[in-house]
């Protein structure tokens, strides 16, 4: 398919920074308190050439690229506006027929997950009502784009504004890789299973490895949204794997393609 070659594009001669995988490790858990981040560290990307642009929505940057009334909204992980293949992903499947936008709700900052303030960094970023306000900025320029349906996909982070976007009746989908929402809710004292009570759209998680055991199988989100959830478990995977993995590993090769593959057909079947 398109993409494999789209891949190889930075398989040669890009810097990686993406650490060695030992899928024999015992697991660690990216979000346990106290303990170092398993998270992936942050990838440069920056051999590859870009097919969007950059724009501005008041105050609030956005990478847009692609055309169609069907609109994915793109949430990026902890890395940022910049972070690894996250713009590649949004042009990949912008051109597979869909509006792509991605918003900085970050505004040209990020945090490295390894270093102190995380905490107090996710309290500020993920805070709902100003989310929202973006949500309402973003609705209005694509419905200006001709966008009539909508779905979002996220990593990391992302999977929080995904869960929460996928509360609104315009949302149809939402896919969730590597979720980081579960912890994300509980340093914010959010209750999970009252959002996934509100989900109306249907949903799609791809854990790793180290993910929470409420987004995996038989978790609290399968408990609670049954037939509106489908779980593919990644469990060679380590946190970030698709947008900061390291290619040349082939494992991490084949999980890459196969989890933006069953994210295209979720939207294909959803949107």
């Amino acid at each position: 398919m398109f993409f494999y070659a789209l891949l190889t594009l930075i398989e040669v001669g890009l810097a990686q920074e993406a650490l060695e995988v030992d899928f024999n490790a015992p697991v660690q858990s990216h979000e346990a308190v106290g303990q170092p981040s398993s998270s992936l560290p942050r990838l440069s990307n920056c051999a590859y050439k870009e097919k969007g642009e950059v724009s501005q929505l008041d105050d609030l940057p956005i990478y847009v690229v692609g055309e169609g009334d069907k609109c994915i909204v793109w949430n990026y992980d902890i890395f940022g506006f910049d972070s690894g293949r996250t713009r590649e992903l949004c042009d990949y499947f912008a051109k597979q027929g869909y509006f792509v936008i991605l918003p900085d709700y970050y505004r040209g900052t990020f945090q490295d997950p390894r270093n102190p303030g995380t905490k107090e960094f996710l309290e500020k970023e993920s805070n709902w009502d100003n989310l929202y306000s973006d949500w309402l900025k973003v609705k209005e320029y694509t419905e200006a784009q001709g966008c009539r349906k909508y779905g979002t996909i996220g990593t990391c982070w992302g999977t929080y504004p995904v869960v929460k976007l996928s509360t609104l009746e315009e949302f149809s989908a939402g896919v969730s890789m590597h979720p980081s929402h579960s912890p994300i809710m509980n340093i914010l004292g959010e209750d999970e299973e009252d959002v996934y009570n509100q989900i109306t759209a249907a949903q799609l998680f791809m854990p790793s490895k180290s993910d929470s055991k409420s987004v995996k199988i038989g978790g609290l989100a399968d408990s609670i949204l049954g037939e509106n959830i489908k779980i593919i478990e990644f469990n060679e995977m380590s946190h970030g794997w698709t947008t900061r993995g390291n290619l040349s590993i082939p494992a991490v090769d084949r999980d890459v393609h196969l989890a933006v593959e069953e994210a295209l057909k979720f939207f294909q079947k959803h949107l």
